[in-house]
């Protein structure tokens, strides 16, 4: 059982962000199968901080990718990015307080914030960067 089935509409057409988008839900996937499973602590905090890594690691890129194209809200899309590591942070350090389980809080919060931020926020910067029909 997963917790976010991949969509064609998280596709951008911009392959690395969209490879690092996928990536990202499996590892949220993973997190949640691991936490359905009654995994132990230890194992499921190692998933979690995969996927920290690796959203953090993503962000690093994105912004890099939204630089080199000349995406003019750059700085309010790295501030949204701030916010929600912080809010990752925040979910880690109650995971971390308590018995291993992770909190449905935490999964709505990814679910959300992923889809929403991918179909609308992300979007953005894939529409500003698509090729003009015609332009050479």
């Amino acid at each position: 059982m997963s917790l976010l089935q991949w969509k064609d509409q998280f596709a951008l057409g911009v392959a690395s962000m969209d490879k690092e988008h996928r990536d990202l839900v499996d590892a949220m996937n993973r997190v949640f199968e691991l936490d359905q499973q009654q995994a132990g602590k230890q194992t499921v905090d190692g998933a979690i901080q995969r996927l920290m890594q690796l959203t953090v690691k993503h962000f690093q890129d994105e912004e890099r990718h939204m630089e080199a194209i000349g995406f003019p809200d750059l700085q309010r899309h790295a501030r949204i990015h701030a916010d929600m590591l912080r809010q990752v942070g925040e979910h880690y350090a109650a995971f971390q307080k308590g018995d291993g389980r992770v909190a449905k809080s935490f999964f709505d919060f990814l679910v959300h914030w992923l889809a929403a931020h991918i179909c609308h926020i992300d979007r953005k910067y894939a529409d500003h960067g698509a090729p003009v029909a015609g332009k050479k």
